[in-house]
């Protein structure tokens, strides 16, 4: 609901300034031709009369562009949509009510590093447009220097676009051993990427309208709690 308001509501401020500098132009067309047509000894009627069908002429000349420019905009997102596999509307992650895992820290499967500074991944942006969420999970190993390598994608969900993003996080994170932690370099591990959308996957659980967002993301949710399981 929110992804869909925030899009009308970007929809309409855009066609308000299309439509508000349009008025501006055929005003100042119009006022601006007929007072050159008066100059040139044009009557009154005669000099309104041109100007209004100059004025009309350029009004369905720039609305017929705008429709034309908006049809090849929505063919190229949606050829652009098709060839990165995402769906065609809102695709929420639904998450059950779960207790995070406890991690020992004297188990020897945790991951030994920790990031140095935040680690952001950019949200796909066509995904965003359509208010289409998603998970990845990258599996990769840390060199001598702090960096991720040999990433692979071990699962991405609705689309490997958000195993992109997760990707290209980990190309310029900063890993640094963790204090007291013996380092093992070869090892690889494994780190959840949840791509959420503010307020589209609210989920209502009383009540008469009482409903899950489809599709729920079961087994994403099963891959991320047993990586915080087993590291």
């Amino acid at each position: 609901m929110l992804v869909q308001a925030t899009r009308t509501l970007s929809t309409l401020t855009m066609r308000a300034l299309f439509y508000g500098a349009l008025f501006i132009i055929v005003v100042v067309v119009h006022l601006g031709l007929t007072g050159a047509l008066r100059a040139q000894g044009w009557g009154p009627s005669a000099s309104l009369l041109a100007s209004g069908a100059v004025v009309l002429g350029l009004v369905l000349l720039m609305v017929n562009f705008a429709d034309w420019a908006r049809e090849r905009r929505a063919a190229h997102r949606e050829v652009q949509r098709m060839k990165q596999g995402l769906p065609g509307g809102p695709c929420c992650v639904v998450w059950k009510n779960a207790e995070p895992a406890q991690r020992d820290e004297d188990d020897p499967n945790a991951m030994p590093w920790e990031i140095a500074g935040p680690l952001h991944a950019r949200y796909p942006k066509l995904a965003r447009r359509l208010g289409v969420e998603g998970v990845a999970v990258a599996e990769f190993e840390v060199s001598a220097n702090g960096v991720a390598k040999n990433i692979h994608c071990v699962y991405a969900w609705p689309s490997d676009v958000f195993y992109e993003a997760a990707r290209e996080a980990l190309t310029v994170a900063k890993f640094q051993p963790k204090p007291d932690t013996h380092v093992r370099f070869g090892s690889s591990y494994r780190i959840p990427f949840v791509f959420r959308i503010a307020g589209a996957a609210k989920v209502q659980e009383s009540g008469r309208r009482a409903r899950k967002l489809r599709p729920t993301l079961h087994a994403a949710q099963q891959a991320v709690e047993k990586i915080r399981r087993t590291g």
